[in-house]
Formats: structure tokens, C-alpha cells, sequence
């Protein structure tokens, strides 16, 4: 493939993303099912692109997408209303993981007769949200800002929680070691969201305090993307979590004036309407090419895996809902919106990773993982694609996207 078809492909697919977009304005929508079907059709029917040539690129193109998405997510959160979801969005993130890990493991451990640790590794892959996904949906479907920021802040969680959980059960399965297995994810998953917090609270503030220096400046917004990366390195570099990170760090930047008053601190900066406008164009073109990316990926080496795959994600279905309505009890407006709620559960980036390195690894049944996880991407991405045109648009209250800042992103 000559660069100059390269560089008409990626015009293709930035047109295709800019309609996908406008059509899910107008009709909510979206066009990642559309993206999806334009990487498999571009890897596997017109072979276009040979997916072997990407594969290799896979964690490059996954953290890259979920730094940028997450980032992009904290920007456009109002941190009063993050505050007040936070509560109810780490019960959502903990119980869903937790119950869906357990459904999981049991129902490839009974009926597919896997060892308890694959089967708990795949319970870890497939129990959290991806915020790759959830956050482009959810950013312009019509929900009320509470439940839009507590699906941000739950996806986040996950993105994060997934790939540290089932990173860890990896290490045991692969090192031998069988004891205190629990304490050892526990500790894992506390250090690193104690760092990917305390670092991001503290670049966010003096990254608004060098901001107040350099405003103004033409290209203070590529500095910021600079920055981020950077920092994402160093997080990742100390074993904190750089997913939680991008978000805590685009969180403090989105909310500059907030902080500034609620510290009583007179130099600070809010982040203005171009930078915003830039980081969201960043984050859409990263989304786009994600996506057709996952749908090259997608493959049905092994039909007999296809049926059991989509019964296991009905049965993510079915743990979101009962996860689901125990965490709204008590509150009228998340019973109200139990049907967004309930669908959002797709599956994506932080997954499909987790299972490639699986692949890698040399474990039982690794074979396995990538094929049954890419179709429970799948099914979960139809779910939540028929839940919005379902549900947000009965939702009550405002579009969440005139409630939240960040409403100039542009998500497929």
C-alpha cells in the first residue's frame, strides 16, 4: 500500500467519521457500528488493508486512543456534577466489574469447562465498560448531565480497573504464584489509582499556573497534548494508572476557575474555546481511526465461538441491569434513566488489548480470548447502539450536552 493511498484512506475515513457524526446530531444514531463494518469490510472482504500489518501497532493505537479519549472526557466534565456522581459511579464501576467477573468465570468454567484462572482472566477482560465507547455515545445523546457524568466517570473506572485486574490474574497465572492472589489485586489496583489521582491533581494545577504565563500563545494547546503525553509516560513509568490520570488531569484543566475559587487562589486560567475545539478534534480524529481499526481486528476463525460469545454477553446484559438498579434504589432520577443506564455496557479498547496480550502470552485457551472478546464488543457496541434511539431520547431533563462544558466535541 503507497503512502498516497494511505493518505486518501484516512481521507475516506475522516469523511465517513465527520457524516457519522452529523447524522448521530440528527438522529442519535451512531456511527460506530458504521466504522466497525468499514474495518472488517477494509480488512477481511475488500482487503484494503491486511490486518497483520497493524496488529503490531496495537499498543501504541490503544493507549494513544485512551489517553486522548479520557483526557478529552475530563475536559468536558463540570466538576460539581463529577463530584456529586462520584459516589454512585465507583459502586456502579466496582459492582459491575465484581458481578460480571463472577457471571463470567461461571459460565465458561461450568459450560465451556475452562480452568478457574482462564476463567476468572476472562471475566476480568469482559467485566468493565470501555470509555472509548461510552463517552462518544453518551457526550451527544440526550440524557440528563447527572447520568451523563456518572457514565464518564464509571466508564473511566473501568478502562482502567480491566486492564489492571486482568493484568494482574496474567501475572499469576504466568508466574505460578497462587497465594494471596486477592490482597495482590487489591494493592495493585490502590496503588495505581493513588498515583494516576495524586499526579494528576498536582501537574493539572501547575499546568494551570504555567498557563496563566503563556496565554495567548498560538500553540499552548499542542504544548498542552505535549504535556500529556509526557506525564502519561511518567504515571505508567512509576506503575500508577495513566488512564486515571488523563482523566483526573483534564478534569482539574476543564475546571479552571471552579478550583481557582473553591482555593481562593487569584492566578489561574480557564481553558478557553480553541483549545477545547482543538483537543476535541484530536479526540475525534483518534476515535475514527480506532474504530475502523477494531473492526479489522474482528475475525470468525472459530464459528463455534460466535453463539457462546453473544449468550455471554446477554448475560453481561442481564448483571447490568440487576448492577444497575441496585445503585439507583433511593434515587427517582437514575430509575428514570434505568434504560440508558442498562444498555450502556459496551465493551472495547480496554479489552480487545487485554485479550491481545493474552494471545501473547502463552496461557491456556489463549487463542481463545481474542476471538470470543472482539464479538462481545461487538454485541455490546449493538446493545448500546439500539439503547440510545431507545432511551435518551425519552430521557428527562436537558440534553447533556448544553449541561456539560465541553459541548463543541465532536464524537462518531
Amino acid at each position: 500500500m503507497t503512502a498516497a493511498q494511505i493518505l486518501g484512506l484516512l481521507g475516506i475515513l475522516f469523511i465517513i467519521g465527520f457524516i457519522g457524526d452529523y447524522l448521530f446530531k440528527k438522529t442519535n444514531y451512531p456511527a460506530i457500528l458504521v466504522l466497525l463494518a468499514l474495518g472488517y469490510m477494509a480488512g477481511h472482504v475488500l482487503h484494503i488493508v491486511d490486518p497483520a500489518w497493524v496488529a503490531p501497532f496495537s499498543p501504541i493505537i490503544a493507549n494513544l486512543s485512551l489517553v486522548i479519549i479520557l483526557f478529552d472526557g475530563g475536559l468536558g466534565l463540570d466538576f460539581s456534577q463529577a463530584r456529586a456522581s462520584a459516589p454512585r459511579a465507583i459502586a456502579l464501576a466496582l459492582l459491575g466489574i465484581g458481578v460480571s467477573m463472577i457471571a463470567t468465570a461461571a459460565l465458561v468454567y461450568y459450560f465451556l469447562d475452562w480452568g478457574l484462572m482462564n476463567s476468572l482472566l476472562l471475566g476480568a477482560i469482559v467485566g468493565g465498560t470501555s470509555p472509548a465507547i461510552v463517552m462518544p455515545l453518551i457526550r451527544r445523546a440526550k440524557v440528563p448531565a447527572e447520568i451523563s457524568s456518572l457514565l464518564h466517570i464509571e466508564s473511566a473506572l473501568n478502562g482502567a480497573l480491566v486492564i489492571v485486574i486482568a493484568l494482574v490474574i496474567l501475572e499469576v497465572m504466568t508466574v505460578g504464584a497462587t497465594e494471596h492472589v486477592a490482597a495482590a489485586i487489591v494493592k495493585a489496583i490502590g496503588m495505581r489509582f493513588l498515583l494516576g489521582v495524586g499526579i494528576g491533581v498536582a501537574a493539572g494545577f501547575a499546568w494551570l499556573w504555567v498557563l496563566t504565563f503563556i496565554e495567548g500563545e498560538m500553540y499552548d494547546d499542542i504544548l498542552t497534548l505535549a504535556v500529556l503525553f509526557l506525564l502519561f509516560l511518567g504515571v505508567e513509568s512509576l506503575k500508577g494508572s495513566g488512564a486515571i490520570f488523563a482523566l483526573v488531569f483534564g478534569l482539574i484543566l476543564g475546571n479552571g476557575m471552579d478550583f481557582a475559587r473553591f482555593l481562593r487562589t487569584k492566578r489561574t486560567i480557564e481553558i478557553h474555546n480553541t483549545m477545547m475545539k482543538f483537543h476535541s478534534q484530536i479526540s475525534f480524529l483518534v476515535k475514527t481511526f480506532f474504530f475502523v481499526y477494531l473492526g479489522m481486528m474482528i475475525t470468525f476463525d472459530d464459528p463455534n465461538l460466535i453463539l457462546p460469545s453473544i449468550i455471554l454477553s446477554l448475560v453481561l446484559l442481564a448483571v447490568r441491569c440487576i448492577v444497575v438498579f441496585a445503585i439507583s434504589r433511593g434515587k427517582r432520577s437514575l430509575l428514570a434513566n434505568k434504560g440508558i443506564l442498562t444498555t450502556m455496557l459496551p465493551r472495547g479498547l480496554s479489552a480487545a488489548v487485554v485479550a491481545e496480550i493474552a494471545f501473547s502470552s502463552g496461557i491456556p485457551n489463549a487463542r481463545l480470548y481474542p476471538e470470543i472478546v472482539i464479538v462481545v464488543i461487538a454485541t455490546t457496541v449493538i446493545i448500546a447502539a439500539v439503547g440510545i434511539p431507545l432511551f435518551a431520547r425519552k430521557s428527562p431533563g436537558k440534553n447533556s450536552e448544553t449541561t456539560e462544558k465541553g459541548g463543541t466535541s465532536n464524537s462518531p
